[in-house]
């Protein structure tokens, strides 16, 4: 009886050590899914341009490279909210086709697949996030965190979100920042930049 037993178990043991690492092996060597067959399609642009997708349309209207931003009071003996890196202002436009969208997904994409989510820094100034409405245009401004070497090349990613990403809409916006033109941005960046306001 106890032999059965042991039996047993050590059967159960070994086919569990089994279908473990075949799940690794799976895990290690399973075709790799392109990340972008996830993603929603996306329509392209530059700054400037009005970048139609299904259900909004996003025109990018300025770019703004800031070294600090302005503190979230009245009071002007607050400092500035500063970073090791520098804060980007997307300045833009927006407006939905149907019905009310709000623009869930939003990021800075650089060469080499790094990924900046809009950051909150709640001793700063933070704009609005913004609803676009039918047939009537909506200011925005979207605030990044980024090294300063990660500038160039960057483009904005815009979408609605949800669920099922691939069947969202998404914009690509070429900010149009060359090596140059980044590092005369960063030479250039003011201290306690206001995004809501743009100052």
């Amino acid at each position: 009886m106890n032999v059965r037993k042991l039996a047993v178990q050590g059967g159960a043991g070994l086919g569990g050590a089994i279908l473990m690492a075949g799940a690794m092996w799976l895990h290690a060597y399973q075709p790799k899914v392109e990340a972008r067959m996830l993603d929603p399609i996306r329509t392209g642009g530059g700054v400037g341009e009005e970048v139609a997708s299904s259900a909004f349309t996003v025109r990018v209207e300025q770019v703004v490279v800031a070294r600090s931003l302005a503190p979230d009071s009245v009071l002007d003996d607050k400092p500035p909210v500063g970073t090791d890196g520098v804060y980007v202002v997307v300045r833009l436009r927006g407006m939905s086709r149907d019905e009310p969208v709000q623009l869930r997904s939003a990021a800075l994409e650089t060469p080499g697949g790094h990924v900046f989510q809009p950051v909150q820094r709640p001793l700063a100034r933070q704009p609005p996030q913004p609803t676009l409405q039918p047939m009537i245009w909506t200011d925005a401004a979207l605030v990044f965190e980024l090294p300063k070497n990660r500038l160039a090349g960057a483009h904005l990613v815009v979408g609605t979100g949800g669920l099922l990403p691939q069947l969202s809409s998404a914009v690509d916006v070429d900010l149009g920042l060359s090596a140059s033109r980044a590092a005369e941005l960063v030479r250039k960046a003011p201290e306690r930049y206001e995004p809501e306001v743009g100052t």
